[in-house]
Parts: C-alpha cells; sequence; structure tokens
C-alpha cells in the first residue's frame, strides 16, 4: 500500500499563515472576508482530495509455463485492447506500450498496422477476437504466439486540477502451435499523481496519465523473461539500389 502525501496542503497553510492579518485590519477593511472565504475553500479542497485520493497497489499476480524456455516465441502478434475502457486514446496507449515493451525485452512483436491490415481481410475487430482460438489468430496474422491485453478496470476521477486513476489489466500470450497459454500477468493499481497544470489537464485526462499507463505496463511485465536471442540485424539498404 503506498499513500500520497498531500504536501500542496501542507505548503498552502504554511503560506496562509505569512499573510494572515491582525484582527483590527480584518475589522478595517472588509475585503478580507472574501480572502479568508477563499482560504477556507482552499483548505476544504485539500481535505476532501486527501481523503478521494490515496494511492495503492497490489501485487502482480501472474503464472508462467514450466516449460516457456523450449516455447519461447520470438514473433508476438499484439491484438487489439479489449476489457472496460471505451476511451480509443488509452487503447492505443496500451497496446503501442505493450509492443514496445517487447521490443526492449528482446522479443520481435509484429507491426501493429499488419496485425490489424490480416484481421481486418478477414472480416475481424476487437470485438471478433474471441470468436477466434488463439491458435487461429496466431496462424491468421502469421505469428509465433499472440498476446492479448484486457483492460480489467478503469475508473477515473477529475476534482478541480488533481486527477486519480485505477486501472487493471491483463495480459495473457499464447503459443501458435500449441494453442497453450504460456504466460498470463495481472495488475490493479490506484494512482494519484497530483496537481495538474492547466495545460496539461487541456490534453485530456489519459494524455495526463500515460506515465502511469506506463508503469502498469512495465509492472505487468516485469513477471515475463526476456528473450534470449537478440533482434537480428537487418542489412543497411544502399541507396544506388532503386537505379537501373
Amino acid at each position: 500500500m503506498r499513500h500520497m502525501k498531500l504536501q500542496f496542503c501542507k505548503s498552502g497553510i504554511e503560506t496562509h499563515k505569512l499573510i494572515r492579518p491582525s484582527a483590527r485590519l480584518r475589522r478595517a477593511d472588509g475585503a478580507y472576508g472574501g480572502l479568508w472565504q477563499l482560504i477556507a475553500f482552499r483548505l476544504m479542497v485539500c481535505f476532501f482530495t486527501a481523503i478521494l485520493f490515496t494511492g495503492c497497489g497490489s501485487a502482480v499476480q501472474y503464472t508462467l509455463s514450466p516449460n516457456y524456455d523450449t516455447k519461447t516465441p520470438y514473433s508476438i502478434a499484439v491484438l487489439p485492447i479489449s476489457g472496460e475502457v471505451k476511451d480509443a486514446d488509452a487503447r492505443y496507449l496500451f497496446r503501442t506500450m505493450v509492443q514496445e515493451k517487447l521490443v526492449q525485452i528482446g522479443y520481435s512483436p509484429i507491426p501493429l498496422e499488419v496485425v490489424d491490415d490480416k484481421l481486418l481481410r478477414k472480416g475481424m475487430g476487437r470485438y471478433d477476437l474471441n470468436a477466434k482460438a488463439p491458435k487461429e489468430l496466431a496462424e491468421i496474422v502469421g505469428a509465433d504466439a499472440v498476446i492479448y491485453t484486457t483492460i480489467t478496470e478503469w475508473d477515473n476521477t477529475l476534482f478541480l486540477s488533481y486527477a486519480s486513476m485505477k486501472i487493471g489489466v491483463k495480459l495473457e500470450l499464447y503459443d501458435a502451435p500449441t494453442g497453450e497459454k504460456l504466460w498470463e500477468s495481472e495488475f490493479n493499481t490506484k494512482d494519484s499523481d497530483m496537481s495538474f497544470e492547466t495545460d496539461v489537464m487541456e490534453l485530456g485526462i489519459v494524455k495526463a496519465y500515460e506515465p502511469v499507463i506506463q508503469r502498469v505496463v512495465d509492472t505487468v511485465f516485469s513477471t515475463i523473461p526476456a528473450h534470449k536471442i537478440t533482434a537480428k540485424m537487418k542489412s543497411p539498404k544502399a541507396y544506388y539500389d532503386w537505379l537501373p
């Protein structure tokens, strides 16, 4: 359990103490009444934010096939995201981050546009994935394995300039030749990255929480072994290849 300390509340209180007017000045100038109302409102914001936004994360739950070393796939197709999230930007972030993470740990994921093109040629969208077995999907896209990404929980809360997000995600890796589940990892977290600036909030809460999604993906992938085979280096293409 990780508790977020609202340091901005403490600093705000200390700042207001420095400008606190004397009783005589408050009586002399009625404008201080409005100032104290503003201070009281900010303190109330801090109080309710402390209640609403605490951060915690559960342990990663995962299973790894005992014979993963002998069946480690190389080319992997990252299938379209399924689950609770309806936001297209969130689905895009999750899928691209999963793709990039596979590259970082030595696997060779098939380009997403190639995967989507082959699925579309078969008349399949992200809602049709459950209609086919993992082995069949791997054959369609031409991969050694397919990886499913399911968003099990997606809830965000915006309160003035503060935001909180609950994320639950499950990844499943299936072997193409046998259809066996080689790896599964699930993680749930509530994260609270407070006090976003106005220009950041204008980008949208999903964009603002891109680092949070990245941490979730990194945590889930901490349970899968890195590939032992490094990506093969492609021979550089000569600039004169196009000449007759």
